[in-house]
């Protein structure tokens, strides 16, 4: 806030000499702006430029969110924030001085009415009650040295400030374009350093430990201007919102037809029960039974060789079963089958702990 105050008193008295020089501020919220006006204030007191205090009055904005207190003297500059009657001094009617967003100059303060002067030069009186909020009785004026974006946009001055305290974040390419096109000849732009360093970090992997440059704060300014929000039109939520129940309709046709089919072929209408227990069972495997469950995959192969050696075996008891012994022969030679397979299988873990052991 005070840089800008200061580099506004710098840019004022290096053209005290142009009687055609203005110069304007803006900021992107009224809090922003009321707080560089005070700063403003104070060096346009240190000038000469205002007296001093004559009333200190309870002040709100446009809409009622904030409430302050407002010193006013002669020669500050005070913005309405509705549209504005005066009785004129020089003809004695009554006419509009300003309207929302205008600057006046004040001229002299008393009990009846508040004295302004306009852009245009014209003066008049404008009586207290119609400077007051209807809801809260407060008087609806702010300190006019700093303006926001938005009340800004439409004035063309010789210079420019365009001072962002809180950082570039909040301001995208279309604000960045009405405060960056108010002056003729050049303009100036203000943020704050450490508000973009925080925003730089922010957006870093966590633990990066690069050094940031004045490279990466003028990116990150470029970025924020860059952006381009869209905001949606009515056409395009209703649009949004017709695709959205179109896509629940077709869903459910498609289960509806899936679960027909499986009715239609005496299966199950649907599987997601049976699927559902099989995630958590797996999932209560997974939790409880870390170490069973990793050698399950490991050893899943010799286990499913185990299960058909074991078949195989069942197989042939049952083949036994089904038919009477002929001779001590066949049963021999069924004995001697179930041995070789075995042998066989004694053979394969033998192979197995050697090569395991090789690999080690």
């Amino acid at each position: 806030m005070a840089h800008v105050a200061v580099l506004w008193r710098q840019r004022h008295e290096a053209n005290r000499d142009r009687p055609e020089f203005t110069i304007s501020v803006s900021a992107p919220s009224n809090a922003e702006a009321h707080d560089i006006s005070l700063a403003i204030r104070q060096q346009r007191r240190d000038m000469r430029e205002i007296g001093v205090d004559i009333v200190t009055l309870k002040a709100t904005d446009g809409v009622g969110e904030r409430e302050y207190e407002l010193a006013l003297a002669v020669g500050d500059r005070v913005r309405l924030f509705r549209r504005t009657n005066a009785r004129f001094t020089a003809t004695g009617t009554v006419g509009n001085i300003g309207r929302n967003g205008s600057v006046l100059e004040i001229i002299a303060v008393d009990a009846a009415a508040l004295m302004l002067r306009n852009g245009a030069g014209r003066e008049g009186a404008v009586a207290w009650e119609s400077l007051r909020d209807d809801a809260s009785g407060r008087v609806q004026l702010a300190y006019g040295d700093a303006l926001t974006t938005n009340t800004a946009q439409g004035t063309t001055v010789t210079e420019h400030i365009h001072a962002m305290p809180a950082g570039t974040k909040q301001v995208s390419a279309f604000g960045a374009y009405t405060s960056g096109s108010r002056h003729r000849e050049q303009s100036f732009i203000v943020t704050s350093e450490g508000a973009e360093r925080a925003e730089v970090i922010a957006r870093r992997p966590l633990g990066d430990q690069r050094e940031i440059g004045h490279g990466d704060l003028l990116n990150n300014i470029i970025r924020n201007f860059a952006q381009q929000p869209e905001k949606e039109a009515a056409l395009a939520l209703i649009e949004r919102a017709a695709n959205l129940r179109r896509g629940a309709v077709q869903a459910t046709q498609r289960v509806h037809r899936a679960a027909e089919a499986r009715g239609a072929a005496r299966e199950q209408p649907s599987m997601l029960a049976e699927r559902l227990m099989s995630r958590r069972i797996a999932r209560a495997f997974e939790e409880n039974l870390p170490g069973l469950a990793a050698q399950l995959r490991r050893h899943g192969g010799t286990l499913a060789r185990v299960a058909r050696i074991g078949a195989d075996v069942a197989e042939l008891l049952a083949g036994v079963a089904r038919r009477p012994l002929v001779n001590r022969q066949s049963e021999a030679e069924f004995w001697r089958q179930v041995g070789q397979r075995g042998q066989d299988w004694r053979d394969h873990i033998e192979q197995r702990e050697q090569t395991r052991r090789h690999s080690r």
